[in-house]
């Protein structure tokens, strides 16, 4: 085996499993588990917000008349109402409790398969510490109690590239067999998460492009066909849905359609945020002023010459413009995302001095401190009278800012100083880098939220074994990264202030 293809301080990937530390692995999901569990018992009754309640609906709808619907503006994935849906129907009411219980046992899988990529990255130490920073991840252990996709999401997601990254390991060793059966699996966790998300829908085709080019030494014909095996499982997974779509609509939708409405969102005059966005209706009542004018100017306004106007038409003075609105015309659902895109895009062309700065927002709201569990305590969501948003609030508040800000550095550093080369460090430069990308056109914590096992894992690398690799480019690239995030930190740090001083029960 080439030793430049295996990461720094592991058990070679040719270890056996049985190396792995699976009784320390298995305590500390359940530690982690258990203090999820117990998170869930102290905010409920918890009510439903935003998007919670359009995922609500569409499985309501779809458990008292059995269709499922288009929400007009976004066309989501199938999966998670159905779960909703499948709760109720079995329970009541009071099977969204049920789900959200649900949540909390599949967190597990999230905490084990970080801990894994730590044991495959770096050492078993690394594995353990891995899994007590999972363990106390309040802003990613909060989203089992939220009715978002984020947790069945990346229990699928999450094995799917620990089973990919174990068939580069394979398909190196020359053990084809082990590597196609790997890619196989790989690629049906991949179609089942595109049930959830649509998310990964292009991440895939790259994924597939590394296995290729990591193959190349094996002939043509044989890098195609490994390239080609997750490619055609998730075909084969999701080939009903898209029939259906193609029955209904008469396009070829895989997963679902949201990239016209994320377009007029990120490609359009307005500057919007949903980590802050929510917490209008809770400032006016505070008489606090709208975030939105706390904002640093520069990367938000719009260009001279844009009249502000008032579509809501309750007389607010807001920050509102003459940018292009949604498409209401068409009752096709898939085209009038295809007739967004093309407004979006173009408006990004008309204006690109405007697109350039405000692309620098959107980074900014990536990595942002915040996150959903502060966004809830901000807009008074947890029970008035319960420990999470009475004694336990500050700080925990203080805690789930301190871990987002520390495992996006901790990460940062993990990456550049301790990970060295090899097939693990090439899928998680790919997610880093698409997550990244993607979130060019619109971004929030809630989007950060698939790199954070990887942040983890990197970050306990780094706790671990410190300095491994003694490079000056890696060096230079983390002071570099780190300038960078702190940067943007700065960009939205007004807005970031604001939001948190709502989160701890701070009037300014």
């Amino acid at each position: 085996m080439n030793a430049a293809s295996t990461d720094a301080n592991s058990p070679r990937p040719a270890s056996p499993l049985a190396r792995v530390p699976w009784r320390a692995i298995a305590i500390i999901a359940l530690v982690g588990v258990a203090l999820r569990g117990i998170l869930l018992w102290l905010v409920l009754p918890l009510d439903i917000q935003s998007d919670e309640a359009n995922y609500l609906y569409l499985a309501l709808v779809k458990e008292r008349l059995g269709i499922y619907l288009d929400q007009h503006r976004y066309f989501w994935p199938p999966g998670y109402p159905w779960l909703i849906s499948n709760s109720i129907h079995a329970f009541g009411i009071d099977g969204l409790n049920v789900l959200r219980a649900l949540q909390v046992a599949l967190s597990s899988v999230i905490g084990v398969t970080t801990m894994l990529f730590a044991w495959r990255l770096f050492s078993r130490r690394a594995a353990i510490i891995a899994g007590a920073l999972w363990a106390v991840d309040l802003p990613l252990g909060a989203y089992t109690h939220f009715l978002w996709t984020e947790t069945v999401f990346l229990s699928l997601l999450l094995p799917a590239l620990w089973h990919f990254v174990r068939a580069l390991d394979r398909a190196d060793e020359g053990e084809d067999h082990e590597a196609t059966l790997r890619l196989l699996l790989s690629g049906v966790l991949f179609g089942l998460a595109l049930y959830i998300k649509e998310y990964v829908l292009f991440l895939v085709p790259i994924l597939a492009a590394v296995m290729a080019w990591r193959s190349r030494g094996a002939g043509l014909g044989e890098a195609l066909r490994r390239a080609t095996l997750p490619l055609l499982a998730v075909a084969v997974v999701t080939l009903p849905w898209t029939l259906r779509n193609h029955e209904v609509y008469g396009r070829t939708v895989v997963g679902g359609a949201t990239l016209g409405e994320n377009v007029y969102v990120g490609l359009n005059a307005r500057s919007m945020n949903f980590d802050v966005l929510p917490l209008r209706k809770r400032r006016a009542d505070l008489g606090l002023p709208q975030i939105e004018t706390l904002a640093r100017s520069s990367f938000t306004e719009v260009p001279a010459g844009w009249t502000p106007v008032d579509r809501d038409g309750n007389g607010e003075i807001e920050v509102r413009d003459a940018g292009w609105d949604r498409e209401f015309e068409s009752i096709h659902a898939i085209d009038r995302h295809s007739s967004q895109l093309r407004a979006g895009l173009a408006f990004a062309v008309e204006h690109p001095a405007w697109t350039l700065r405000t692309r620098l927002k959107k980074w900014s709201e990536l990595v942002t401190p915040l996150s959903f569990f502060t966004r809830h305590q901000a807009m008074g969501m947890y029970p008035e009278g319960g420990a999470v948003h009475g004694a336990l609030r500050v700080p925990l508040v203080l805690l789930a800012l301190l871990i987002s800000s520390l495992t996006m550095a901790l990460g940062a550093a993990g990456y550049f100083l301790t990970l060295r080369r090899g097939p693990c460090r090439t899928v998680f430069s790919v997610l880093i880098g698409y997550v990244v990308l993607t979130s060019l056109l619109v971004a929030m914590s809630r989007f950060r939220v698939p790199l954070e096992p990887v942040l983890i894992a990197l970050s306990a690398g780094f706790l671990s074994h410190g300095l491994q690799v003694r490079s000056r480019p890696r060096a230079v690239g983390l002071a570099l990264t780190l300038t960078v995030l702190a940067g943007l930190w700065w960009i939205s740090w007004p807005e970031t202030v604001a939001a948190a001083q709502m989160a701890l029960g701070v009037t300014p």
